[in-house]
């Protein structure tokens, strides 16, 4: 319908009409054509993708403003303008069509955790107003196009958990605005780009998890803003750059599982900005610097898996903000420092498989901060203190394993409240086993090969309070007597029972049949007699069975061939009789059987 207005003034009507008529008919510099543009670039982007319903149901050829579409942003004044494109998240697959290039004021391109796939548009280099490019978690392969140097306002490139490959472009260090580069998770190939430390504003750089050569450039260490570094999961061969151990803005160094080499530079644990330092998985040698300075900011030191040798300096002792000290699996020697028993802060501690010796400093065990420690497969010896419980309040894996430590398991362990994981495997620890049942966030207990009694058996029935425990291992101890059928009662994640090589006796009670979630059931080299129970055949998850080198009689039960999860069954050496039940044919994954030392007879089942 026309307003009266129009009839009121049909001169001036005529004119409002022809000037907006000629005014929307302008090319590209007018506004409706601007505008048109952006519409028709972002129809074209939606042509060349697939999105769950309701998604971009908004996007519609009918609708002439787009500003309102879902993930779109637009300019505030006129002309409106796409200025960001925001599409996180949103289960889009597809490809990036070149024609999105044609949004000439987009400064945010913001598609990461979709399903895009193949290569990115060289065109992408169009974007003359592009700051923030992230496209991570996506399928995206093909290289990364060299024409995205042309986006001089880049201020972020995320393309971290693709699939890309070929080079780093050299050429992104011409984008002198960039302040975070983040390419970790692809197939990328070649070198570091050096000019990358030439970028004045440059704060953050991630190329972690790639398959890059070559030497670290020194010139990352002169970049001003530097704060955060990930290089690791990668092949870089060469030494850690001295200009980059005395950057005054370094905070977080991660350079963990590469191919680095040569000494620890000095002041690489005596800089007064680093917060973070992960070098672990490398073949660095020689010894661990000492630390000179007295407010060093190190939080985290990972040195483990490496070629370190000599003491642990007890200098580190001053790092007193140090959270996290991680140097297992070097070649260090000499006494843990008491010294790192006053650390307040420290949380983990962990420097097994060492050539460590002597007895651990009485300060290890007074750490009201401590919730790891982990000292196995060294050369240490002495006992536990018996107020252990008490004096570790937080710890929660307590890891002693291959070491010569004596004498009685602290039951001031059962204090232990947040205790997880105790492993005390291969020592020479002696004495009843504790009532561990007071602990109810237990989840492993490896007390193997030790010197160890059962007692009365009590400890078993408390157990049965570990709702998580999913791992009870006792193999390799003196215990003895019947094992009680409470031990039905166990936890049912319990996956892996080992109670070999002792001296049990009696029956196998038919509650094991309870612990539905075992994988791994050892109770070979004992002296258990009678039948095999039937209820084994409700272990449906069981992966292992051994009861090999006992004196157990009867025929092997028809059950058996319920474990269609098995791959080993061991009854050798028993007084088993009977023929091989034909059920046993349902065990299709049985790689190995062992039989011998028996009475069977009868005929092989087919």
């Amino acid at each position: 319908m026309v307003s009266s207005g129009a009839f009121l003034f049909p001169g001036l009507y005529r004119f409002l009409c022809l000037f907006l008529g000629f005014f929307c008919s302008l090319p590209l510099l007018g506004i409706c054509d601007e505008s048109e543009s952006d519409r028709q670039a972002l129809l074209c982007f939606k042509s060349g993708i697939s999105a769950p319903a309701g998604v971009l149901s908004s996007w519609s050829n009918a609708s002439m403003e787009f500003c309102d579409w879902h993930g779109i942003t637009c300019s505030v004044t006129p002309p409106r303008r796409v200025v960001a494109l925001d599409l996180e998240s949103q289960g889009i697959s597809g490809s990036i069509a070149p024609c999105i290039t044609n949004l000439t004021w987009l400064a945010r391109l913001q598609l990461s955790n979709n399903s895009f796939s193949d290569g990115l548009p060289s065109e992408l280099g169009l974007l003359s107003r592009l700051t923030n490019l992230n496209l991570s978690i996506n399928a995206l392969e093909g290289n990364i196009p060299p024409e995205l140097s042309a986006c001089s306002q880049l201020q972020i490139v995320g393309l971290w958990n693709n699939s890309l490959h070929g080079e780093i472009p050299p050429t992104l260090g011409q984008c002198k605005c960039l302040q975070e580069i983040n390419l970790s998770n692809n197939k990328l190939q070649g070198s570091v780009p050096p000019a990358f430390g030439d970028l004045p504003e440059l704060r953050i750089l991630v190329l972690a998890s790639n398959t890059l050569t070559g030497n670290i450039p020194p010139s990352l260490g002169s970049s001003r803003h530097l704060t955060y570094v990930d290089l690791g999961i990668n092949a870089l061969g060469g030494v850690i750059p001295e200009s980059l151990a005395n950057s005054s803005s370094l905070q977080v160094l991660r350079l963990m599982k590469n191919n680095l080499t040569g000494e620890l530079p000095k002041a690489l644990l005596n800089t007064l900005s680093l917060v973070t330092i992960c070098l672990e998985k490398n073949s660095f040698v020689g010894s661990i610097p000492s630390v000179t300075v007295t407010s060093s900011p190190i939080k985290h030191l990972s040195l483990r898996f490496n070629n370190l040798s000599g003491g642990i300096p007890s200098s580190l002792g001053n790092l007193s903000s140090l959270v996290h000290l991680l140097l297992t699996d070097n070649h260090l020697v000499g006494s843990i420092p008491e010294s790192l028993g006053y650390v307040p802060t420290l949380g983990v501690l962990t420097l097994t498989m060492n050539n460590l010796s002597g007895p651990v400093p009485p300060s290890i065990f007074n750490m009201s901060s401590l919730k790891s420690l982990a000292i196995a497969k060294n050369s240490l010896v002495g006992r536990l203190p018996f107020d252990v419980g008490y004096t570790l309040p937080k710890i929660q894996d307590l890891i002693l394993t291959e070491n010569s430590f004596d004498g009685p398991i602290p039951a001031s362990l059962l204090k232990a409240y947040h205790l997880r994981w105790l492993y005390l495997i291969n020592n020479s620890f002696t004495g009843s086993i504790p009532f561990f049942g007071s602990l109810p966030n237990l989840e492993e207990l490896d007390l193997a090969h030790n010197k160890l009694e059962a007692g009365d058996w009590g400890f078993v029935s408390s157990l049965s309070n570990c709702s998580r425990l999913t791992m009870l291992a006792l193999d390799g101890n003196n215990l003895k007597g019947k094992l009680p059928s409470s031990i039905g009662n166990l936890s049912n994640s319990l996956e892996w029972l080992f109670l070999s090589s002792n001296k049990i006796s009696g029956p196998i009670p038919p509650e094991i049949g309870n612990l539905t979630s075992l994988n791994s059931l050892y109770m070979n080299y004992n002296l258990l007699a009678g039948n095999i129970p039937p209820t084994i055949g409700k272990l449906h998850n069981l992966v292992y069975l051994s009861f090999a080198q006992n004196r157990l009689s009867g025929q092997i039960p028809d059950t058996i061939g319920n474990l269609v999860q098995l791959s080993v069954l061991e009854l050798d050496h028993n007084s088993v009789d009977g023929r091989i039940p034909a059920s046993i044919a349902r065990c299709t994954r049985l790689t190995e059987l062992i039989l011998a030392y028996n009475s069977l007879d009868g005929r092989l089942p087919s």
